[in-house]
C-alpha cells in the first residue's frame, strides 16, 4: 500500500539544490532565520535516532518497517543535511559540526523508546501530529522568506512532510481497526503530542546553536523565552492555520458534517492559542 501512496511522488535529491545561487543579501542578516534553520538541521538529522525507536516499536510489520527505513528516515535526514548545507553557505563562520556534536550528545539521552505511545495505533496518530507540525512550520517559513533557493528547499521539504503524514495516517487506520481506539482516546494522544512538539528537542537544538554562536554568553532559559516571543509574533502572520486544522481533523473518526462545523472555530482558536 505504501507503494500506491508514493506512486505520484517525484523524489528530489540534495544535489538538485543549487546552493551557489543563494541570494545571501536577503537572509544573511536575519538572525531568527539563522537560529531556525540551524536548529532544524540538528533535529532533522537526528531523526535517524528516533527512527530506530519507531522501527523497534513496529517490529514484525514488514511494510511499516521497510518504509521507515528506506523512505521516511532517509528523507528526514536529507532535510537536515539540506538545512545544514544552506546554513554553511550563508553563515560559514558558524561551527556547525561542533555545535551539532554537543546537541547530539545531549539529545541522545532523551530520545528513548519510553517517549512513544504504548499503543501502535496511537503512536501512528501521534506521528501524524508531528508531521502536521513540521509541514505547517516549513510552510510558514516559505511564506516568510523571499530568498528563492530557500523557498524551493522549503517547498520540497513541506511536500515530503505532507506525504509522510498521509502514510502515517494510513497505517494509523490499519492499526486502529484492530485496536478500536475511539475519538476521545485518539484526540487525547494527539493533544499530548501537540504539547510536546515545541518541547525538549527544539529547546536543546536552539541552546547549542546559540551557545556556539555566542561563546561569551552563558545560556539561560530567558534567552529561549525571548526568542520564542519574537518568533511567535512572526509566526502569527505566516502560519497556515487552515491547513494545520484540516490535517489534524482528518484522522479522527467523526462525522464529516461535524468536522465541517468544527473547522471554523478551531481555526479561530488556533490563531490565539497556538502562539501564546
Amino acid at each position: 500500500m505504501n507503494e500506491l501512496l508514493e506512486k505520484n511522488h517525484s523524489a528530489w535529491q540534495l544535489k538538485d539544490i543549487d546552493f551557489s545561487a543563494i541570494r545571501k543579501e536577503l537572509v544573511r542578516d536575519d538572525e531568527h532565520l539563522f537560529y531556525l534553520l540551524a536548529s532544524a538541521s540538528f533535529v532533522e538529522i537526528l531523526s535517524e535516532l528516533y527512527a530506530k525507536n519507531l522501527i523497534d516499536h513496529y517490529h514484525g510489520n514488514t511494510a511499516v518497517v521497510s518504509w521507515l527505513e528506506q523512505r521516511w528516515q532517509r528523507e528526514e535526514v536529507q532535510h537536515g543535511n539540506a538545512f545544514k548545507a544552506y546554513v554553511q553557505a550563508v553563515w560559514p563562520e558558524f561551527d556547525w559540526e561542533n555545535a551539532y556534536a554537543d546537541f547530539a550528545a545531549e539529545y541522545a539521552t532523551i530520545c528513548t523508546a519510553e517517549e512513544l505511545e504504548p499503543s501502535q495505533a496511537l503512536e501512528m496518530v501521534a506521528r501524524c501530529v508531528v508531521e502536521v507540525g513540521t509541514a505547517s512550520f516549513y510552510q510558514s517559513l516559505h511564506h516568510y522568506t523571499r530568498e528563492p533557493v530557500l523557498r524551493q528547499l522549503l517547498a520540497n521539504i513541506k511536500a515530503d512532510e505532507v506525504r509522510h503524514f498521509t502514510i502515517f495516517r494510513h497505517h494509523f487506520k490499519e492499526y486502529n481497526r484492530a485496536e478500536g481506539n475511539g475519538a476521545w482516546k485518539v484526540g487525547r494522544a494527539m493533544w499530548h503530542r501537540m504539547l510536546d512538539i515545541r518541547a525538549e528537542d527544539s529547546y536543546i537544538a536552539f541552546k547549542h546553536v546559540y551557545s556556539q554562536r555566542n561563546p561569551d554568553i552563558v545560556f539561560h532559559d530567558q534567552i529561549w523565552e525571548k526568542f520564542l516571543k519574537r518568533l511567535n509574533g512572526l509566526a502569527r502572520l505566516n502560519y497556515p492555520y487552515r491547513m494545520a486544522v484540516e490535517m489534524l481533523l482528518s484522522p479522527v473518526a467523526l462525522p464529516v458534517a461535524l468536522k465541517r462545523l468544527m473547522r471554523p472555530p478551531l481555526i479561530f482558536l488556533a490563531r490565539f492559542a497556538l502562539f501564546k
